[in-house]
């Protein structure tokens, strides 16, 4: 086990730019009816939002980054992705463990585009692909319904049986040595221009966590009565019969075209051509961005999906968009207003495009990106939230990677390829003994031993590191204070001692690392 030695800031009343958004819950705890906001996303001085709705995959960690967004989430409602019946109001979380790299959410909060700093209210994650793993090759995985595309991009998650027992499974190698044992898999991911399911994580499965064993993702080619013919890849389909079925989120009618995600609970509710389905969910960016009870709507919403074309209109991940010229197959990131269904887009990205200048006047680009305290330091490999980085090749704007040490605070953009980040930049930001939190603030997740009280330092580990941590009686405790074996997130900042400071702790009942 490696070591890191890991001033708070009252929470404020959020008072966002559209009008006031109530912020409640963000763990497993139980709703509360606090509407306390940080005013300080990442330690940042100002903060000026807008109301907004976000949807795509989590391409960093530290908060969560969505869709070039950095996310504050230690005061967000998250919602399980079996579930889509939690409107707004609900201050329940149903989803406790920690949001991951490559999984899919949709969000709602206020965003401060200028800095790409967010608040996260409402959290849903959105669930992809269920079943056993029948074969794995390195570009695809089948299961008895579908077969899923993978790259070197994908991540994993989940250990060899879905315990806490068993071995952690996070790369293509880990999951592979499992062929032969059928284990049960969760898929998150995006469907492609040719109806093929593309994963951005994949996680080994405990079925005994799940009441809904199978999930199959595809879009809805036609329709008769309460049977839906659902396109699941280039050349294959399968009906889905919803006789007896929930369809989600309530009130809507399924329509062709309508990207679709049917559950099952049982293996045997899968005959090898029809799903007997007894929840249909629709997982189009227009519904999963709209909340039902939002206390105002969003300004404005951003969504990730592949550009296709049909009789003259452009459709990112099934979503109508006006007012952009588009590249088929191409994946998007795209922000604009919705008009009715249509979104008129004000702004459009093509994923994997974000860059930066280096110091000889070189444009580099990357993915992913993580804010966070530096651990297993060897030479110019380390890790950050648990994630391993080669830093070899990368621009330091301060210094170099001989200034790194275990606990230093950075900020890390690249690539992740094949279970690390092949880093192209790393920023270190060196704490002062007179304001250590400016732009400095992250998130974590861990387990609590050595506690001993408020206003005394305690350990927090997870993945292997421990680091020490310290409260105050300015620390925020969401759910009360917790105790020795308590998982928990935190809010905090690595001070000039490489202490981190806790500003907020959330106790997460139902929290585990083995199973997203």
């Amino acid at each position: 086990m490696s070591r890191s030695v890991l001033k708070p800031k009252v929470l404020a009343l959020l008072l966002a730019a559209t009008g006031f958004l109530s912020a409640c819950g963000g763990g497993g705890g139980g709703g509360d009816s606090d509407a306390y906001w940080s005013a300080n996303p990442a330690g940042a001085a100002t903060f000026n939002g807008a109301a907004a709705a976000y949807q795509g995959s989590i391409t960093g960690l530290g908060s969560i980054v969505v869709n070039g967004v950095r996310f504050e989430t230690t005061d967000s409602v998250v919602y399980d992705s079996d579930d889509f019946s939690s409107s707004y109001d609900s201050n329940t979380s149903t989803f406790s463990s920690p949001l991951a790299l490559g999984m899919t959410v949709a969000l709602f909060g206020d965003v401060d585009d200028a800095q790409n700093l967010g608040r996260a209210a409402r959290i849903r994650v959105v669930g992809g692909v269920r079943g056993t793993m029948n074969a794995i090759s390195a570009s695809a995985i089948t299961l008895p319904t579908q077969v899923i595309q993978i790259t070197s991009a994908t991540t994993y998650g989940g250990t060899s049986n879905g315990t806490s027992s068993g071995t952690a499974v996070t790369t293509y190698a880990d999951l592979a040595a499992l062929a032969g044992t059928n284990p049960l898999l969760t898929i998150y991911g995006l469907t492609q221009a040719d109806g093929s399911f593309l994963a951005t994580r994949v996680v080994v499965t405990n079925p005994a966590t799940h009441a809904l064993d199978l999930a199959v993702r595809g879009n809805i080619t036609a329709i008769t009565g309460n049977t839906y013919t659902v396109k699941t890849g280039a050349a294959s389909s399968i009906t889905v019969d919803c006789s007896a079925c929930t369809i989600q989120p309530t009130g809507n009618v399924p329509v062709v075209g309508d990207a679709v995600r049917a559950l099952a609970p049982l293996s045997t509710d899968w005959d090898g051509t029809t799903l007997t389905a007894t929840r249909l969910q629709l997982v189009n960016a227009a519904y999963l961005t709209r909340f039902n009870g939002a206390p105002n709507a969003s300004t404005y919403a951003k969504i990730k999906g592949i550009a296709t074309q049909s009789n003259g209109n452009w459709y990112v991940g099934g979503v109508e968009v006006s007012g952009a010229t588009l590249t088929a197959n191409t994946l998007y990131e795209i922000k604009g207003t919705w008009s009715g269904s249509v979104l008129n887009a004000s702004r459009v990205e093509v994923e994997g495009q974000r860059s930066f200048t280096n110091g000889q006047g070189q444009t580099l680009t990357y993915s992913n990106e993580f804010y966070g305290a530096v651990s297993n330091l060897s030479g110019s490999t380390f890790t950050v939230q648990g994630v391993n980085v080669n830093a070899g090749s990368a621009y330091f704007p301060i210094g170099s990677i001989a200034n790194l040490s275990n606990g230093s605070f950075v900020e890390v953009k690249g690539n992740y390829v094949n279970g690390s980040l092949s880093a192209t930049k790393v920023e270190i930001k060196y704490a002062s003994n007179s304001n250590a939190s400016t732009g400095r603030v992250f998130e974590m997740y861990g387990q609590v031993s050595g506690w001993s009280g408020v206003n005394s330092t305690f350990n927090l580990t997870r993945l292997g590191v421990t680091y020490t941590a310290q409260t105050s009686a300015n620390t925020y405790f969401k759910y009360g204070a917790p105790s020795n074996g308590s998982y928990v997130e935190v809010k905090g900042y690595m001070d000039a001692n490489n202490i981190f400071q806790v500003i907020k702790l959330e106790l997460k009942t139902g929290y585990h690392d083995y199973d997203d």
